[in-house]
């Protein structure tokens, strides 16, 4: 994950240096590797090495906090959000399952089966089992033509008979169908920076932000652009602008040419003319339609992070299961 310092900002766009900021930083927050519990850099220290007011990046702070991004502390400043796997990682199902796994592959070894054998069947057996209870899951999204790729990358994930549901964030702004769909849900997954926005707007329900990264596909494609090549990096947010010109270069290093925008900016035709290649953020698709014929264009595409998916999500839909199961077997013995 790229690193915020003086040439992060840029002061010629016209878009507020705050509004970059908090783009920066929301971004690393939600999207990095960034453990949590980590020490931000001060106010002072932060507006010195980029060079802007110390009451703008308070500001930005303060946002964040609000955001359920960071968290700060009385007397020691500022920190990412606290671990939300650190409560109950002790008592986390499957570690009650570890003699178990020992005693299987030591088994499996003394039988001569492969380990890679062993997981085929253990993956074939799940795959049969269809547990008793089923979950009502909505997915809130962005913009749909991504989210309906999200759902299908989470679903795998969930059980047999779970049922998955995509509303995006607009629809769920106003009373309406697609808010109560979130309330009724078991559980709302939303993208990890919108999880206390989606909160406030379900009130009450159970909601969970997920860490997405980078596709495999953008990292493949921003790797291999042509080092010559002059870049247009087009966001669909103008908060986020400030992220396009590190985010190409964190897996596009050999590039130098990098100019950024938006895509409804009054010289986007302008810069889109003068590049080699066009890269744009998700929701900015009607991009791609403006780009002419042999310059290589693509989507700087996000997606769930598997491990997220391994030990954030997966034991959460797990305690639902069985509480709903619980709750269930209660009202038919009532």
């Amino acid at each position: 994950m790229f690193t915020i310092d003086a040439s992060s900002i840029d002061k010629s766009l016209p878009v507020p240096v705050g509004t970059q900021l908090h783009g920066l930083l929301s971004y690393m927050l939600a999207f990095s590797d960034m453990p949590y519990g980590t020490k931000l850099q001060s106010v002072r220290q932060l507006a010195s090495e980029i060079g802007i007011a110390p009451m703008t990046v308070s500001q930005v702070y303060q946002q964040l906090r609000d955001e359920g991004l960071i968290e700060m502390r009385a007397g020691l400043g500022a920190f990412t959000a606290r671990d939300p796997l650190a409560a109950a990682a002790s008592g986390q199902p499957i570690n009650a399952l570890r003699g178990d796994i020992e005693a299987i592959l030591a088994k499996a070894e003394a039988l001569g089966v492969s380990s890679m054998a062993l997981v085929s069947m253990i993956n074939a057996g799940a795959q049969m089992r269809r547990p008793a209870t089923g979950l009502s899951i909505v997915f809130v999204c962005i913009f749909e033509g991504p989210g309906r790729d999200y759902v299908e990358e989470i679903r795998p994930t969930l059980a047999s008979n779970d049922q998955i549901e995509l509303v995006t964030l607009d629809s769920i702004r106003e009373d309406g169908p697609q808010r109560r769909a979130c309330a009724a849900a078991d559980i709302v997954l939303t993208f990890g920076h919108r999880e206390a926005e989606v909160r406030a707007l379900v009130d009450g329900g159970e909601v969970l932000g997920l860490r997405f990264i980078p596709s495999q596909r953008t990292r493949q494609s921003l790797a291999g652009l042509d080092s010559r090549a002059r870049v247009a990096a087009i966001t669909h947010f103008k908060e986020y602008i400030a992220i396009m010109r590190p985010s190409v270069r964190e897996f596009a290093p050999h590039i130098s040419d990098i100019r950024v925008t938006w895509s409804s900016a009054p010289d986007l035709g302008e810069i889109i003319e003068a590049s080699d290649a066009v890269v744009y953020a998700s929701g900015a698709d009607h991009v791609a339609q403006l780009v002419r014929s042999g310059v290589q264009c693509f989507e700087y595409r996000h997606a769930p992070d598997p491990g997220a998916l391994d030990t954030i999500l997966a034991p959460r839909l797990a305690d639902l299961r069985r509480a709903k199961g619980g709750q269930f077997a209660g009202r038919l013995s009532a």
